[in-house]
């Protein structure tokens, strides 16, 4: 950046000296635009950031997004070149009842670091794709984490959670989270479905195992037959409390 412009205002520059400094224009990012235009249209507020200011946080948002979308394409990549050298990472192997690799990316895309899958009650009606030998290419399935608006399940929520909640604590599972959700699921280009309402539950990491969750799954689908959902999954992660 010219030094001459360290020091000045964004609101004192012109259209065309934002241009100029990469602050506006057609191959400028629009997080960077987005902030350049909040800066302008507030200048009781933001009106003394500075040019060398703004370069700074534009920098910040351009490797926050080149970051992002590294993360995004390169992980599942590397991730399945280390599983592609494990005999076992496609199939079941005892004790655990997923296999490694569906564990490791059932809940691909629904945050930077995803947690895995412990064990789900549609398991053997709903297979997750998995690569074929001789596949040479292959899309990891995105999910996109919904509520359950407009659905039975919603509905009957405040009713059945209260039950689903004594069900897991009778079991002696210790549990940080029920929620219901509903994920949005891309299986590249256009491919993009909704998967059934699941009741999502979170157990204390290393305090049980896919056994024991599998077991308690029935009583769950019982409590909400008798509220009329059955169109309906249940599924279960390990999950930590994170406190503020």
């Amino acid at each position: 950046m010219d030094p001459a412009y360290f020091d000045k205002k964004i609101v004192d520059c012109s259209d065309a000296e934002l241009v100029s400094l990469g602050f506006l224009g057609e191959n400028v990012s629009p997080d960077v635009k987005a902030f350049i235009e909040q800066i302008r249209a507030h200048p009781d507020l933001l009106g003394s950031v500075t040019c060398y200011t703004a370069d700074c946080k534009r920098d910040s948002l351009n490797e926050a997004k080149a970051s992002a979308q590294s993360e995004a394409t390169q992980s599942p990549i590397k991730t399945l070149s280390a599983l592609a050298n494990d005999s076992d990472a496609y199939t079941v192997v005892a004790p655990d009842l997923i296999s490694k690799y569906e564990r490791t990316f059932y809940y691909h895309g629904i945050s930077e670091d995803p947690p895995e899958l412990l064990w789900r009650s549609d398991f053997a009606t709903n297979p997750f794709p998995t690569p074929q030998p001789g596949d040479r290419f292959f899309t990891v399935p995105t999910k996109t984490a919904n509520g359950v608006f407009r659905t039975p399940l919603n509905a009957v929520w405040d009713t059945v959670a209260p039950q689903i909640l004594a069900s897991i604590k009778a079991r002696g599972l210790k549990y940080t989270s029920l929620t219901a959700v509903r994920f949005t699921i891309n299986e590249g280009e256009e491919d993009e479905r909704r998967g059934p309402p699941v009741v999502w539950i979170a157990v204390q990491p290393g305090t049980t195992n896919a056994a024991a969750v599998r077991d308690a799954t029935p009583e769950i689908l019982r409590i909400l037959a008798d509220a009329q959902v059955t169109d309906v999954a249940v599924e279960w992660y390990e999950g930590a409390v994170e406190r503020l």
